[in-house]
């Protein structure tokens, strides 16, 4: 990583750094949730195969916390290839700062529709990989629905692990969550989808979408098991790889 990058890169930690810091020294944790979850599937592109697919051991750590000004949530993807000749093990991590405008004056909660709209920072980060992600996120009431977020971000590529010369581009992404119950069990489908925009010739726009269906076994919280799949379409802006993947996983909250 050249020193631009590298100052860049330390300019968007700074970021998300300071965007948490903007809640106030005396912020209260009002909620806050984790979970580790181990996935095994197959049908990756760019990994360990390159173009080819190959399957994947995936652990991911995640955490969610609901303070007074806002909420935090981050996650890391540490991952292992099975086929393959090139770098078989590596590591994804993505984090996400929100502050409610409620609480600073850029909405009015509402009991209708919108719930409330505030600032948005997020950094995805892999090996060779960090994109900057400012924007606004609007969380929404959707009957059925105890978590419906919709998001519209700046996508700035600060280092590409093909080493491109990127455009700034644009990403719209959803977040939901529907538990319901299916007998006795308690059951949710939850994902996100990701909307990212081409960033110049070459260079195709992306779609990434992976719902989740996922049973409580623990009941109320502690182990579940699930299905998730990822659709992943033209990834990391390479026309025509397109992943298809399904993996199953089991989950442990904390």
């Amino acid at each position: 990583m050249n020193c631009r990058l590298k100052n860049l890169s330390g300019f968007a930690i700074a970021s998300v750094a300071g965007l948490t810091a903007a809640g106030g020294a005396k912020s209260e944790i009002l909620f806050s949730t984790g979970e580790i979850q181990l996935h095994y599937g197959d049908g990756y592109h760019l990994g360990a195969n390159g173009l080819d697919t190959s399957s994947r051991t995936t652990l991911t750590v995640e955490q969610f916390t609901l303070f007074d000004w806002g909420d935090l949530f981050y996650f890391v993807d540490l991952f292992q290839d099975h086929e393959g000749t090139g770098r078989e093990t590596d590591h994804y991590a993505e984090i996400w700062a929100h502050l409610n405008g409620g609480n600073f004056g850029i909405s009015s909660p509402q009991d209708g529709f919108i719930k409330d709209i505030g600032l948005d920072l997020g950094l995805n980060h892999g090996t060779d990989f960090l994109v900057v992600a400012p924007g606004v996120r609007a969380d929404l009431n959707v009957p059925g629905f105890s978590v419906f977020t919709f998001g519209l971000y700046a996508y700035e590529n600060l280092v590409d692990p093909f080493d491109r010369d990127l455009d700034t581009t644009y990403q719209a992404s959803f977040v939901w969550n529907a538990p319901f119950k299916l007998g006795n069990a308690n059951m949710s489908f939850r994902g996100f989808a990701d909307f990212i925009g081409d960033q110049g010739s070459g260079v195709d726009d992306q779609i990434v979408a992976s719902p989740q269906l996922v049973w409580d076994v623990g009941q109320e919280g502690g182990a579940s098991i699930g299905l998730e799949y990822t659709h992943f379409n033209n990834k990391f802006g390479v026309t025509g790889a397109d992943d298809n993947s399904v993996s199953a996983f089991v989950a442990l909250k904390f």
